[in-house]
């Protein structure tokens, strides 16, 4: 009598087995702070140049960036990584490139970044308006600008007010707000606008989980917060 696993059955009756997630499907809520928390994004010209390289590596790399907001002591980039070339290795020539040529400029030596980025997995279904809107609101927290629109180095324009940008991709999310793009764009500077009794505090679920969203989402990507 023929035995067989269950492994080799499964295969051999064409049973589907659960889709494990790739990383190139999933989208990533980027924080790169600088070493010590230092304010090392001095001028306008760090930030241009920061811009820059993420234009270069996104031209090469071929990821999509949805928002971002630049920061003196940190960076948040909302992405989906390229299917060719890995998240790890896009963030790698950013950085690195950045940190080199600003040391070179500055006649430093030393780390510019504090570690590894954090990279979190973003259930964007119920979770991109929001966590783009903790995005979004960065400066404002810090009490840099009265206002998200204040901003230069940042997304938001975007989408509040339809600022060309070249870097951005409208996420999904936003799309699906409506229609209209007038009618979007209202709503999202309403939604980032509106102050809310959290929004002075730094919220660790988007900055320090493992991953943004529900169980559920976790226990697909084999994780636990």
């Amino acid at each position: 009598m023929l035995e067989m696993s269950w492994h080799g059955f499964a295969s051999y009756s064409g049973m589907a087995r659960e889709h494990r997630i790739q990383e190139s499907e999933l989208h990533y809520h980027i924080i790169a702070r600088c070493n010590n928390r230092a304010f090392h994004f001095e001028t306008g010209e760090d930030f241009e140049i920061y811009l820059g390289l993420l234009r270069l590596f996104k031209k090469k790399h071929q990821f999509q960036l949805f928002n971002y907001e630049l920061m003196n002591s940190h960076v948040h980039l909302f992405l989906q990584p390229s299917p060719q070339i890995s998240l790890g290795k896009t963030m790698h020539a950013i950085n690195w490139h950045f940190s080199n040529g600003y040391n070179k400029r500055k006649k430093r030596k030393g780390h510019f970044w504090m570690g590894r980025y954090k990279s979190i997995p973003v259930d964007t279904d119920e979770h991109a308006l929001t966590l783009m809107r903790y995005i979004n609101r960065n400066a404002v927290r810090a009490k840099m600008v009265p206002k998200p629109g204040d901003w230069k180095y940042s997304g938001y324009r975007f989408y509040a007010f339809g600022e060309p940008n070249d870097l951005l991709d409208p996420h999904p999310t936003y799309l699906g707000l409506a229609e209209n793009e007038e009618t979007r764009r209202t709503y999202y500077q309403r939604f980032v606008c509106q102050v809310l009794p959290e929004d002075d505090v730094r919220e660790s679920r988007w900055s320090e989980s493992r991953y943004i969203g529900s169980p559920q989402f976790g226990q697909k990507l084999g994780l636990e917060k």
